[in-house]
């Protein structure tokens, strides 16, 4: 069975992207070793703030026929979490300084781009989680509470991009635009992101 056309297309289109945004500090430092715990504390916040923007501009669609359930894939719930076992105060947590620029989803084809980033990030999870491991052991944090983001759906990964692609295919519906505006958006979505992880913004490290 031929693969659609939407998933070689966004794949390809956002490696520049999807390069770039790797080469970052916090997830060099995460896979050579030299991430602290304080260099985690801050990469859960800006990744909170991350989610907290693009999950609230989810919420403006409809995904129901598309089978897709937003509160499961929610992962600012696992952020905030994380933060919490390291220290941090729920009300502290819901003051991180919001993402600057916050994404703005016009169509659900720009939306579908948007998960496409944060879905994708998920298939890494596991690798990362078991680097993870091992900074919050050197520091002597209690590493399996505080890599539940990076853990996300466990066992179920595979299915969950699985059944994402599948809406994702849809909702291309094989229109050249329509995968137009999907693949824009996923990259405007990495080179936000990237450009928040190195803004540098003075977050709630302690």
């Amino acid at each position: 069975m031929e693969r659609p056309r939407i998933l070689t297309e966004i794949k390809a289109q956002t490696r520049p992207q999807h390069d770039s945004i790797e080469q970052n500090r916090f997830t060099k430092g995460m896979m050579d070793g030299s991430m602290t715990l304080l260099d985690y504390k801050l990469y859960l916040q800006k990744f909170y703030s991350v989610h907290k923007a693009v999950e609230q501009a989810f919420e403006q669609f409809s995904w129901q026929e598309y089978r897709l359930n937003l509160q499961e894939r929610s992962k600012l719930h696992l952020i905030a979490a994380d933060l919490q076992t390291l220290g941090m105060s729920a009300a502290e947590i819901e003051n991180l300084p919001a993402m600057q620029p916050v994404p703005q989803f016009h169509s659900i084809a720009e939306a579908f781009g948007a998960m496409y980033v944060l879905e994708g990030s998920t298939l890494g999870g596991q690798i990362q989680a078991r680097q993870l491991e091992r900074v919050l052991a050197s520091a002597g944090a209690d590493a399996p509470q505080a890599i539940a983001y990076f853990s996300s759906y466990g066992a179920r990964v595979g299915a969950m991009w699985k059944d994402f692609c599948v809406a994702l295919t849809i909702a291309a519906n094989n229109d050249e635009a329509v995968e137009q505006r999907i693949i824009e958006a996923a990259q405007r979505t990495f080179a936000a992101i990237e450009a928040w992880l190195v803004a540098e913004e003075e977050l709630a490290l302690a």
